[in-house]
């Protein structure tokens, strides 16, 4: 029996997804953020007690930021925890509840699909460019765009999924 398919509930959301792959955006969102941390903290450092702060770990920072925000952004999905109201929508009949859920997922798919295939294009650009203080070509840096865009589309893709099996749970004969 299903009593409210699509409770948004943190703890109880059958549309989070738990397992090994979310595990792994969890140690490399905390591995980014760590490293970021430590590279700030040398920045800082060098500044402040050393009055020559190193170059190449503010450009190594901000690319361990690029990442931590898509990484990050890809784990969101995956435990539907982006920021949202849903006040009136929470007040629908469920099947309303539910192709709003859809479209709303839908809208998100067109949007990452084309951040994903344009953040692609600029890779090809950039890839002939370096980091001024780190021989690092800056498609290295900003491929953590479209890494992450594709790891949140798997995640949308597995949310739509769920909510089309909802509807058809809740339209099946002898369902409310």
């Amino acid at each position: 029996m299903m009593s409210d398919p699509v409770s948004s509930s943190a703890g109880g959301d059958p549309q989070t997804a738990e397992g090994p792959g979310t595990r792994l955006l969890e140690f490399v969102c905390a591995g980014l953020i760590a490293i970021m941390v430590i590279l700030l903290f040398i920045q800082v450092f060098g500044r402040y007690a050393m009055s020559d702060p190193p170059d190449w770990t503010e450009e190594l920072a901000r690319t361990a930021f690029v990442y931590a925000t898509f990484v990050g952004g890809a784990l969101a999905v995956a435990r539907n925890a982006h920021l949202r109201i849903e006040t009136v929508i929470n007040m629908l009949p469920v099947n309303a509840r539910i192709w709003f859920h859809i479209f709303a997922t839908v809208g998100g798919i067109i949007f990452l699909g084309y951040v994903l295939y344009y953040s692609y294009g600029m890779l090809h650009r950039l890839a002939g460019q370096n980091l001024v203080t780190v021989p690092v070509s800056k498609a290295l840096v900003f491929a953590g765009v479209p890494i992450g865009c594709a790891l949140m589309l798997i995640y949308e893709f597995k949310r739509l999924w769920i909510d089309i099996r909802r509807l058809l749970a809740a339209n099946a004969p002898g369902q409310g």
